[in-house]
């Protein structure tokens, strides 16, 4: 529960599928121990939990990437994290540490809000739209009062939309999950504070539990005046051209304006900042620090000179921050000290007379570093936070795929020339002319030792190169380069290439996009796999593919108001569910839904969730099938009809169908019996499928057996387990055994993995958890944990395994 304070060795729940599967603590006797613990909190809101353990020890194969880690923070709050990083170390130790990142942005950057746009409302209500418009299985938690904002987010993560909420209403965020007294979780939560931490009055004094502080002074995002940019003004043909400016706007502090700026100037600048900090001229007066404010929804250019003079305010002076090894009185004295507590946000005072000038600050903790198993290497941040080049660099990147996506493609592209003429303009030159570098230009003298360049232009014969950098051993770091073959670089920002060819790839002939889009307005994508084109390829063009290898390789029906509903079935739009009721005099109730056929195989799957005990009454789910051939001539039925079994309330209806030879179009039925009157008794979450046959079988040798969701030869079989229980108490971890596949999978590649899903059946199924061990093509070991005592006897569990390949070599 939330407000108390957990002081003893960290434990760690670790989950698979969202399936406990081990609790780590070194407090649980013969438990797999801890060797290292560290939670590192930030303001910036990035947080990640990093622990060790001993690789020999049995309980260690249960935690792999992926796998969920759940530990409850000082003051108790669930904070859960993802398994992004594994290293093992084989040594005289054997260690394997593992770094995690949170749960809920490894999710909420995978789910994607389509179009939102809150407008003059508060900030709950803008996030409570943003996840219900993605289906996120995140809720909206404890909201502050944020006052009131508007923004738009369309086509973007959900994170992205979180940090659009950020910048427009203000607060810092959270994010927890609760669980229940078996450690289930049972809720996601986003909390959004007005602010994290408060004001304690807590003090850090030298030599008390202050054993070490550093002090750092940041000049290099200074400016004292910036030039403000606006939206793109909309031209006629839809694009947008230049930027707005508030060129034309007038201020005047003997109106009551924060200081003067005539019309006609298209920056505004800080006349204190400029004289404490300014550049210094010869004649003894200072010049303006510039820099660029560029608001990419901002229309209105009195505003955006009040946002500019604000965001101004935020970098006139040097960034000063405090870094600090400090001891953790308060989990040292294992809570007696509670007065000591300090988290991630909290406003605290620093004492050290031992520097040049003494140091008596006040400054909030903007980072925690915290040594869960040792409370005398805790490490905090306090003061402002100075941005890193990789959070600069995630920024961009994140606002030129958002920007691309809303067709402004080269509004992003402007607004970096502007800021590059900018720099290039106040930007001084040293120009060395000799036999041996020819024409070089550096950014500093040659000869300034202190101080070296680190930017250089050489000009040769061969050529021009450009380095942006050193390496270690001083020499330039050379990473552009001009010459009479091409153009070399890392990256290249351009607004268009036109070109009749375009060579694209590496000497492996492979072309890989990393975490972007492709868009083409008003053309085709036309891929072939000889140079002479003649195998016709793959067209994509509109809305249609066309190709020699695949026809519509797969298909997602997820409920909406297009299927067709007979009595006793709706679509329920709040929950994006269609709903099923039972019936005594009705054998099924279902709905149905057209897709055209083009092999004689496919694989399909329906996902039920159950609303009521089925107990002994006969119940059961079903596919039925109307096949059709090219002129509209019906064909042979085909039904597949399974049981539901006693109490399972989800449900994963798998089978795969041969369809009769000529059939072009099908009409499927997703169907439900209970055989007793009972009003939404099922609901329908999805229905997926997929063919199974390429075309010829030169084409199957030619492809690879699985690319992503798509498959050549899918692999999936639904088997059940009866095993028998001597009695078991609560909290045992036992092997059943290894259990068989009934039919052996097909060699995995170094990528793949046989995934195992299992479910108990019976009465107290929800005593244990069943989780699969040592998965290999031909089996896996059984093991079950029980949460509650289970007593003897024969227990079923139902299993479902299939293969996954993540990645094809073509």
């Amino acid at each position: 529960m939330e407000g108390e304070i957990y002081l003893r060795s960290p434990t760690l729940y670790i989950f698979k599928d969202e399936q406990l599967q081990l609790v780590i603590s070194n407090e649980i006797e013969n438990s797999l121990p801890l060797l290292s613990c560290r939670l590192k909190e930030a303001i910036s809101g990035e947080v990640s939990l990093t622990f060790s353990i001993p690789s020999d020890h049995s309980d260690s194969q249960y935690i792999r990437e992926g796998c969920w880690v759940v530990i409850r923070d000082m003051d108790g709050v669930c904070r859960p994290f993802v398994i992004i990083e594994e290293n093992e170390v084989h040594d005289e130790n054997l260690i394997r540490e593992f770094t995690t990142e949170e749960l809920a942005v490894n999710e909420l950057n995978d789910e994607i809000v389509t179009d939102v746009r809150p407008q003059n409302t508060d900030a709950r209500d803008a996030l409570t739209r943003i996840l219900s418009n993605a289906g996120s299985r995140w809720q909206v938690g404890i909201v502050d009062d944020l006052g009131i904002a508007s923004t738009n987010v369309y086509y973007e993560s959900v994170m992205s939309g979180i940090q659009k909420i950020i910048e427009k209403w203000g607060g810092e965020i959270r994010f927890r999950v609760t669980m229940d007294s078996q450690n289930r979780i049972t809720g996601r939560y986003i909390d959004l504070f007005k602010q994290l931490g408060r004001k304690t009055g807590k003090r850090f004094e030298y030599r008390k539990d202050l054993t070490k502080v550093e002090r750092y002074v940041d000049m290099k995002s200074l400016k004292t005046a910036l030039f403000g940019r606006g939206k793109g003004e909309e031209t006629d043909s839809g694009e947008y051209g230049r930027r707005i400016t508030f060129k034309d706007v007038v201020w005047s502090k003997a109106k009551g304006d924060p200081t003067d700026k005539p019309a006609g100037q298209e920056w505004v600048g800080d006349p204190n900042a400029l004289q404490q900090w300014g550049h210094w001229n010869d004649d003894g007066t200072r010049r303006h620090r510039f820099g660029v404010f560029i608001d990419e929804e901002e229309t209105d250019p009195a505003k955006l000179l009040k946002k500019t003079w604000d965001h101004l305010q935020t970098i006139n002076k040097p960034h000063v921050t405090y870094k600090m090894d400090v001891i953790d009185l308060e989990y040292a004295s294992g809570g007696e000290l509670k007065h000591e507590a300090v988290r991630l946000g909290d406003s605290v005072y620093v004492i050290d007379k031992n520097f040049a000038h003494d140091i008596r600050v006040e400054a909030r903790v903007i980072e925690i570093d915290r040594d869960l198993l040792d409370p005398t290497q805790t490490k905090l941040v306090l003061g402002n936070v100075i941005g890193d080049i990789g959070s600069l660099v995630k920024r961009l990147q994140d606002e030129l795929r958002k920007k691309v996506s809303v067709g402004d493609p080269i509004s992003w592209l402007e607004g970096a020339i502007e800021t590059e003429n900018l720099q290039f303009e106040r930007s001084g030159a040293y120009v060395y002319i000799n036999n041996e570098d020819g024409i070089l230009t550096t950014n500093r003298p040659k000869n300034d030792i202190d101080n070296p360049p680190d930017l250089a232009v050489q000009i040769r014969s061969a050529g021009v190169r450009i380095a942006a950098g050193r390496n270690p051993d001083g020499s330039y770091r050379w990473r552009t380069l001009l010459t009479g073959n091409g153009l070399i670089a890392d990256a290249i920002a351009t607004g268009r290439i036109r070109t009749d060819s375009v060579d694209i790839g590496d000497d492996a002939g492979r072309v890989l996009i990393s975490k972007g889009n492709i868009i083409i307005k008003g053309g085709s994508l036309e891929v072939y796999s000889t140079s002479d084109a003649s195998d016709n390829g793959v067209l994509i063009k509109g809305n249609r593919i066309t190709t020699n290898f695949i026809k519509n390789p797969n298909f997602d029906n997820t409920p909406g108001e297009e299927w067709i509903f007979k009595e006793g079935s709706r679509y329920n739009s709040s929950k994006k569910v269609i709903e099923l009721d039972g019936s005594e005099t009705r054998d099924y109730t279902g709905v149905s839904q057209y897709f055209d056929v083009y092999h004689p195989r496919a694989t399909f799957q329906a996902l039920f969730k159950i609303n009521v005990t089925i107990g002994s009454t006969p119940a059961a789910v079903r596919f039925y099938f109307w096949n059709y051939d090219k002129d509209g001539n019906r064909l042979a039925d085909k039904s597949y009809t399974v049981p539901l079994p006693l109490y399972q309330d989800i449900y994963l209806l798998n089978r795969t169908i041969d369809f009769p030879v000529g059939t072009t179009r099908s009409r499927v039925y997703v169907q439900g019996d209970f055989k007793r009157d009972v009003t939404a008794a099922m609901e329908l979450h999805w229905v997926k499928g997929f063919y199974e046959e390429y075309v010829t079988q030169q084409q199957i040798d030619m492809i690879p057996v699985d690319v992503h969701s798509v498959q050549a030869k899918p692999e999936i079989q639904q088997f059940n387990i009866r095993w028998q229980s001597p009695g078991l108490g609560s909290g045992v971890e036992r092997k059943v055994g290894r259990i068989s596949f009934n039919r052996r999978f097909s060699t995995l590649s170094s990528s793949g993995r046989i995934a195992v899903v299992l479910t108990p059946i019976n009465v107290d199924s929800s005593y244990y958890v069943a989780r699969p061990a040592n998965i290999a093509e031909d089996g896996f070991d059984l093991w079950v944990y029980t949460l509650r005592s289970v007593g003897s006897g024969e227990r079923e569990i139902n299993g479902l395994a299939y293969r996954v390949d993540y990645l094809a070599h073509i």
